[in-house]
């Protein structure tokens, strides 16, 4: 058997709370606005073209704005990419310099690091190159 939840005090000032400041509201507000709703369709007058494109107003205006947005974001990002284009011919000369120099350091570092055995290899070889003639003559 499970036994029931502890109500605790805290728990009882939550649900309080979540009625008054959310259920609460939510529900008078649904239902002026259902009820205002009515009185307008029980006013039945010859307005209900007007009260139609009014509503149609309302519901279009958010839409505009977002695409109001949307464009400004649009105008921005083209504006960014022309910036883009032009300075990249003067960026990307700079990085191949760079690469040029990073390139140029390295086969440099790799000679100087090989140097000294092909300096050991070149005199062994003429060393041998000179015990060889010496050999020959005798």
């Amino acid at each position: 058997m499970q036994r029931p939840p502890i109500e605790s005090p805290t728990l009882r000032r939550h649900r309080k709370q979540q009625f008054w400041q959310i259920l609460f509201p939510l529900v008078l507000f649904t239902i002026l606005i259902l009820s205002g709703g009515g009185l307008v369709i029980a006013a039945g007058r010859g307005d209900a073209r007007l009260w139609a494109d009014i509503s149609l107003i309302w519901l279009i205006l958010p839409l505009l704005f977002l695409s109001l947005l949307l464009l400004a974001l649009l105008g921005g990002l083209i504006y960014l990419l022309v910036c883009l284009k032009n300075a990249t011919p003067r960026l990307a000369g700079r990085l191949q310099n760079f690469f040029v120099q990073v390139t140029a350091g390295t086969r440099r570092a790799a000679d100087a690091a090989v140097k000294p055995i092909l300096w050991l290899e070149q005199a062994g070889a003429v060393l041998e190159t000179f015990l060889a003639s010496l050999r020959r003559k005798s």
